[in-house]
C-alpha cells in the first residue's frame, strides 16, 4: 500500500534525526473552550449539553492509535467493534442508532450516504493528523440538521495555526506483537501569513481471529489489517482580515473480515476515503461580524470480495459502493455588545447545501443463486440555520437553535434545540438543562440501497424524527477546598418516532414504530498530587422499543471507564486504563455457531496500559499494552476482542 510505506518512510527519516519530544500533562482535564456545541468557543462550562473533549495530549497520554480507542471511555457512547483495528466499528451514543451520531471534520459532515442509515465507520481512522476531538452529546438537528438525533462527534485536524514557529516536526514508529508496525511523520508551522501541517500514517498488523475460540466454526484464521492515511492542511493570510485555507485527506484501509458466527478466510473489505475542503474566512466588520465560505467533498469507496469455503451456505462476491458527498456553507458570527445585565451575546446563521451520490455494483452468486444490481442515483438537501448566545447577570447563560432543511426527496422539516446553564459560585454548582428536537433523513442506500442476499432500498421511507432533553449538575471540587476536580452527573431521556428499520425478511427497510430512551451519565476527574490524577466515567441506559418493550440490541444498561496518571518520576508516567461493560441484548450464536436468535450478550472487562519514558529532551519511548489481562469479551456476540498485545515504539519531536 503506497500510502502505508511513504508514512513508514517519512517516519523513519524523522526520528533518524530526533529533536524536541514532550511528555504531556498528566490527565487532560477539561479545556477552556468547545467549538462544536454552539459554533462559537464556549467555555465548557456554559455549555448546556454533555460535552467531553479528546485533545492531542491525551490521545498520546493513554495510547490511543485508532478513533474507537480513542472514543471506548466516553460517558454515554457504546462502541462496538467488530474485531480489532480496520474493522467495522458501530457507535451508539445515548442509546439512539449508530446512524444517529453525526460525525464531522472540521465541521464538515461526512457520513457515508451508501451505507445503511448513512453510517459512519469508526473503526478505519488512525489519530495523527487529529488535534483533537469534541462529542457533544443530546439532539444536535437544530444546529447540524440530518443525522445528529444522538449527538456529534467533531474530529478537529491539526494545523500549523499557532506553532509561531517557521519549522516543527514530530514523529514516531513502533512495533509489537501480532507483527504489528506503526509509523507517523508530521510537519507543521507558520511564517509571513502562510501556515501548513503535513501529516502521514500508517499501521498494519497481522491481527487476531476475531472469532471466539467457544464456537466450533472457528478454525484460528487470523484478521488484519493495513491502514496508510496522508493529510495536508494549508492556510494564507489575505491582508490582515482573511485568510484562506485549504485541507485534502487521503486514507486507504485493507482488512480481513469474517461473517457473524463463523471464520471466512477469503473475506476481504478495501475502503478508499478521500476528502478536501477550500475556503475564506475572516472579519467583514472587525470585532463585530465574522464569516466562513467553504465547499468541500467526501468519498467513500468500499469493495467486499469473498469466494466460497468450507462452511454451509458460503457464496461468491464482490460488490463495491461508492458514495459521495458535496457540502457547500456559509457560517457567521455576529459579536453584539454588552448591555446592562447580558453579555457574551452573539448570533450564528448560514446557510448549507448538501448533494450525495451513490453508485452500487453488486455482484454476490450463493447457493441460492447469484443476484447482480445497479444503482446510480442522487439527491441534495438545503438548509438554513440561526443561533444565540448570551449571558445574564454572569451566571446565566442561554442559548437557542433553530433550523430549517428543504430536501429534494422529503417534505420540509423544521428542528430547534434551547438550553441554559445557571452557576451557582456560592456552592461550587452548575445547572444545566436543555430540550430538543431532531431528524433523520433516510439515505439513498435506504432509499434505493441494494444487497448482497436480494435487499433493496424502500423509496417510501419517512424521516426519523427524535425529540429530547436533559438535566444536570457539576461540582467544582476545587472551590470546596478539595484537590482540583469536577463531579459531573446528567439526566436525559429521548423519544424517536418512525424509525427506519430491516423489514423481518431482511428485504427492504421499513418505518417501524417507537423507541423511548433514557439515562444517567456520570464523570469524576481530579488531580489528587502533581503525580497522580484520575478520570472515571458510567452510563446507565435504557434503550427499548416502545411497544415491545424490548431492550434495542447491543446497548448495555451499565457502561464505564477508569483511567489513572501516575508519574513515579518526572520523565516516567503510566496511564492504566480499565473499561467495563454490562451485559446486553444481541443476536446470539450458539458454541456449534448455529444462530439461536435474540438474546443477552455477556458483559466484560478490558484492561489497557500505557507507559511512557522521556530518555532525553529530544527523544520519548512508549509502551502499550492492550487487552493485558487477554479478556474473552465479546462487543459484538461472536466477535471478540483481540487477545493481549503490546507495542512498543519511540518517538521524537523538533
Amino acid at each position: 500500500m503506497r500510502t502505508y510505506s511513504l508514512a513508514c518512510a517519512a517516519a523513519a527519516a524523522l526520528i533518524a534525526t530526533p529533536a524536541a519530544g514532550q511528555n504531556g500533562p498528566p490527565l487532560s482535564t477539561l479545556p477552556e473552550t468547545v467549538v462544536t456545541a454552539t459554533r462559537i468557543p464556549t467555555p465548557i462550562e456554559r455549555i448546556p449539553a454533555g460535552v467531553t473533549v479528546i485533545d492531542r495530549a491525551t490521545i498520546e497520554a493513554r495510547g490511543y492509535r485508532s478513533l474507537a480507542e480513542a472514543l471506548a471511555g466516553v460517558p454515554g457512547l457504546g462502541v462496538v467493534q467488530s474485531g480489532g483495528t480496520g474493522q467495522t466499528t458501530s457507535a451508539f451514543l445515548r442509546g439512539t442508532n449508530s446512524g444517529h451520531v453525526l460525525v464531522l471534520r472540521d465541521g464538515m459532515p461526512l457520513n457515508d450516504p451508501s451505507t445503511p442509515q448513512g453510517l459512519f465507520d469508526f473503526g478505519n481512522d488512525l489519530l495523527s493528523d487529529v488535534e483533537r476531538i469534541e462529542v457533544i452529546r443530546g439532539p444536535m438537528s437544530g444546529l447540524y440538521g440530518s443525522g445528529a438525533i444522538g449527538g456529534v462527534v467533531n474530529l478537529i485536524t491539526r494545523s500549523g495555526r499557532g506553532t509561531g514557529r517557521p519549522f516543527t516536526a514530530t514523529g514516531e514508529i513502533a512495533g509489537g506483537s501480532q507483527s504489528t508496525a506503526a509509523a507517523s511523520a508530521a510537519v507543521a508551522g507558520e511564517t509571513r501569513g502562510f501556515d501548513y501541517a503535513l501529516v502521514g500514517q500508517g499501521l498494519s498488523t497481522q491481527g487476531f481471529n476475531i472469532v471466539p475460540r467457544r464456537l466450533a466454526t472457528s478454525i484460528g484464521e487470523r484478521d488484519g489489517a493495513r491502514i496508510g492515511t496522508a493529510t495536508a492542511h494549508l492556510g494564507a493570510q489575505l491582508g490582515e482580515r482573511f485568510r484562506v485555507f485549504g485541507f485534502a485527506r487521503w486514507r486507504e484501509n485493507k482488512a480481513d473480515l469474517d461473517q457473524a458466527g463463523r471464520d471466512d478466510p477469503n473475506y476481504t473489505a478495501r475502503n478508499r476515503s478521500g476528502m478536501w475542503r477550500t475556503g475564506v474566512e475572516g472579519a467583514v466588520i472587525p470585532g463585530w461580524l465574522d464569516t466562513t465560505l467553504a465547499v468541500g467533498q467526501s468519498r467513500d469507496s468500499r469493495q467486499f470480495r469473498d469466494r466460497p469455503d468450507q462452511f454451509p451456505f458460503s457464496g461468491s462476491d464482490d460488490s463495491r459502493y461508492l458514495g459521495t458527498r458535496t457540502v457547500y456553507q456559509w457560517d457567521s458570527t455576529l459579536r453584539l455588545p454588552d448591555a446592562g445585565p447580558v453579555d457574551a451575546a452573539a448570533v450564528t446563521f448560514g446557510l448549507q447545501r448538501i448533494e450525495d451520490r451513490v453508485d452500487v455494483q453488486v455482484r454476490f452468486d450463493g447457493p441460492f443463486g447469484p443476484f447482480n444490481q445497479d444503482v446510480d442515483r442522487g439527491t441534495r438537501n438545503d438548509a438554513g440555520y440561526l443561533g444565540a448566545q448570551f449571558r445574564l447577570f454572569r451566571r446565566l447563560d442561554l442559548t437557542a437553535n433553530l433550523r430549517h432543511e428543504a430536501p429534494r426527496d422529503f417534505a420540509d422539516t423544521t428542528t430547534w434545540r434551547l438550553g441554559g446553564v445557571l452557576a451557582l459560585p456560592e456552592v461550587a454548582l452548575t445547572v444545566h438543562a436543555a430540550y430538543g428536537t431532531s431528524f433523520r433523513a433516510p439515505t439513498l442506500f435506504d432509499l434505493f440501497g441494494v444487497g448482497s442476499f436480494g435487499f433493496r432500498g424502500n423509496p417510501n421511507l419517512r424521516p426519523e424524527k427524535g425529540r429530547g432533553g436533559e438535566a444536570g449538575v457539576a461540582l467544582d471540587l476545587g472551590a470546596l477546598g478539595l484537590p482540583p476536580g469536577r463531579l459531573s452527573a446528567t439526566y436525559f431521556r429521548t423519544r424517536i418516532t418512525d424509525l427506519i428499520d430491516d423489514d423481518p425478511a431482511f428485504t427492504t427497510r421499513i418505518n417501524v414504530g417507537r423507541v423511548e430512551i433514557e439515562g444517567v451519565e456520570s464523570a469524576f476527574d481530579m488531580t489528587l498530587a502533581p503525580w497522580l490524577a484520575l478520570h472515571a466515567a458510567h452510563a446507565w441506559t435504557v434503550a427499548q422499543d416502545a411497544d415491545s418493550g424490548l431492550q434495542l440490541l447491543r446497548r448495555p444498561r451499565h457502561q464505564g471507564s477508569l483511567a489513572a496518571t501516575l508519574r513515579a518520576d518526572p520523565r516516567l508516567s503510566l496511564t492504566p486504563e480499565l473499561l467495563v461493560f454490562g451485559p446486553a441484548a444481541d443476536a446470539i450464536y450458539a458454541d456449534s455457531g448455529a444462530f439461536l436468535g435474540r438474546g443477552t450478550n455477556p458483559g466484560g472487562v478490558v484492561v489497557n496500559l500505557t507507559a511512557r519514558w522521556r530518555a532525553t529532551e529530544t527523544l520519548e519511548f512508549f509502551a502499550l499494552g492492550r487487552n493485558i489481562t487477554n479478556s474473552r469479551y465479546e462487543p459484538a456476540n461472536s466477535y471478540v476482542v483481540p487477545g493481549a498485545a503490546v507495542l512498543v515504539g519511540l518517538r521524537a519531536g523538533l
